[in-house]
């Protein structure tokens, strides 16, 4: 598989305007987030992704995680000093649970992890199929370098077209890329 690699300064124009974006969602998505965890006095983390939510994990120190486990409304799971938490939806608190998650699951999805939004705003969200395999575009931020890479649609591929290359990027070799990681 072939990947073209771009890098960009993220204290300028258009990425710039991308970051601070960014953060002013995700600022908005941690107040919507905190009203909703507020509401469950077990909660310390939740168990998911940063777009999807399975569970409530509560560590050991919890006070309230005796009163959970002695409630057939949740469903409990040990995992290294922590539990996962989900509904039992055949009683009222799991059911409650239930309607609190599925409250927080879009609110989350509305919005994703950094290299996912800045790509769909710089429409450079790419995919690209080769056999059994997917390859995505990906990016992220080294200091002041925004960085991009994106997979080329060769022979035998389907998916995406290569996208539209954004004015405030600029190409460069696997090598720089890696080297702004510290690779």
């Amino acid at each position: 598989m072939k990947f073209r690699f771009f890098k960009g300064d993220i204290t300028q124009g258009t990425l710039k305007t991308i970051s601070d974006d960014w953060y002013k969602s995700r600022e908005e998505r941690d107040e919507k987030l905190n009203q909703i965890f507020a509401t469950i006095p077990f909660y310390d983390h939740w168990y998911g992704s940063e777009t999807s939510i399975y569970g409530i994990v509560c560590e050991d120190s919890n006070p309230a995680l005796e009163a959970v486990k002695a409630d057939k409304g949740y469903k409990l799971e040990k995992k290294e000093d922590k539990w996962i938490i989900t509904p039992n939806k055949r009683y009222k608190s799991g059911k409650e649970l239930s309607q609190k998650l599925s409250e927080i699951r879009p609110i989350l999805q509305k919005s994703p992890e950094f290299s996912k939004f800045a790509l769909r705003r710089l429409n450079m969200n790419c995919w690209v199929g080769f056999g059994d395999r997917l390859y995505m575009a990906v990016s992220g931020v080294f200091g002041d370098t925004f960085i991009a890479k994106i997979p080329v649609k060769g022979e035998g591929c389907d998916c995406d077209e290569f996208p539209e290359v954004a004015e405030c990027l600029t190409e460069i070799k696997e090598s720089e890329f890696l080297a702004i990681q510290g690779k």
